[in-house]
């Protein structure tokens, strides 16, 4: 018995060497959030370790680094970050632990949006936008291949591939919001992380919170919210799968919108989830959002049809009745 158990502690031991030398060759591909994980996994495939920072599901804006991230910023060979305000901890992180790892600004090349709250600030969502991605692909696959360039070739096959996934994944979102009525085009969400998404495709924006979830929302942000769904006719809100939803059922509640569903902004979502990846979340919002907002209701456009016809079916009634009404004289007279 102790022989097979010195036996299987053995196999178990080697496994787990044999492991770490593996993953101790391959490239270290450190994000601040699961959304650049998921594109440096897309190009970087089988030859890199990518790994991230704040985990799926987890708000990057109010992210408190713990003692493990220290370790996994020492041992990464490449740190992405998207910058624009939006991972305020990360310098600190990186400079506490004394890594050797090249930080990497993936929205080089971007053209920021300027916060509409805030003097000088930007908004950090431009991966909301599909012809964006393309630049952080760039940047990620350019910082790969600078790291490992033996492998070259390889990268560089995955990353055409990945390039035309999502120049299709943006000509999808151009159509399916087209579909869209375009006084109807108008998106309630917790907090503004979806102007690079209104811009690029065509579609207003109305958050409760600001481009970062620190902030509280205030009485005067609920209340305008609430009139952005009273006048335009609102048909639906839609909740975030990173942020608390009370805020945004109960303005549905007030205002008798429906929850069109869950959105991604600041994480991809779990495994087996209808938004596991950057290609899948954006796919998956665009998809809701379209479905909500092209329900059947009563809108602007059609209120005077509506009221013409419901004027002459009630006409046809009166009609009706004083003629049966002339009908039921006529033979109590005869009788």
């Amino acid at each position: 018995m102790k022989i097979h158990a010195i036996l299987r502690f053995s196999i178990i031991l080697l496994a787990f060497i044999a492991t770490s030398l593996t993953g101790q060759d391959k490239l270290q591909v450190l994000s601040s959030a699961s959304i650049f994980q998921d594109m440096a996994e897309h190009i970087g495939g089988e030859k890199i370790l990518a790994t991230s920072i704040v985990p799926i599901g987890g708000d990057p804006h109010l992210y408190e680094p713990v003692p493990s991230d220290v370790a996994k910023v020492q041992d990464a060979d490449i740190i992405l970050i998207n910058g624009l305000t939006f991972e305020g901890w990360i310098s600190q992180l990186v400079e506490n632990s004394g890594t050797d790892a090249t930080s990497v600004l993936i929205t080089k090349s971007v053209n920021p949006l300027g916060s509409q709250v805030y003097e000088n600030a930007t908004d950090p969502h431009a991966w909301m936008d599909a012809s964006n991605g393309l630049i952080y692909a760039k940047n990620i696959y350019n910082a790969i291949i600078k790291a490992d360039p033996e492998n070259t070739s390889y990268y560089q096959d995955r990353y055409q591939s990945y390039i035309t996934q999502l120049k299709d994944l943006d000509a999808y979102i151009s159509t399916q919001i087209n579909t869209i009525p375009e006084f109807k085009r108008v998106l309630i969400t917790s907090h503004d992380a979806f102007a690079y998404y209104g811009n690029r495709y065509g579609i207003e924006l109305s958050a409760i919170m600001g481009i970062s979830t620190e902030a509280e929302a205030q009485t005067s942000d609920v209340m305008r919210v609430i009139n952005d769904i009273k006048k335009r006719g609102v048909p639906a809100v839609f909740i975030e799968s990173t942020i608390n939803p009370k805020l945004v059922k109960q303005i549905a509640s007030d205002t008798g919108a429906k929850i069109g569903g869950e959105l991604y902004a600041d994480s991809i979502g779990e495994e087996g989830s209808p938004g596991h990846g950057y290609i899948e979340m954006l796919r998956h919002n665009t998809d809701v959002i379209v479905r909500a907002l092209t329900q059947d209701n009563i809108d602007s456009e059609n209120v005077t049809a509506d009221s013409g016809i419901n004027y002459l079916l009630y006409a046809a009634i009166g009609l009706f009745l004083i003629i049966a009404l002339l009908v039921l004289v006529y033979f109590i007279q005869r009788n």
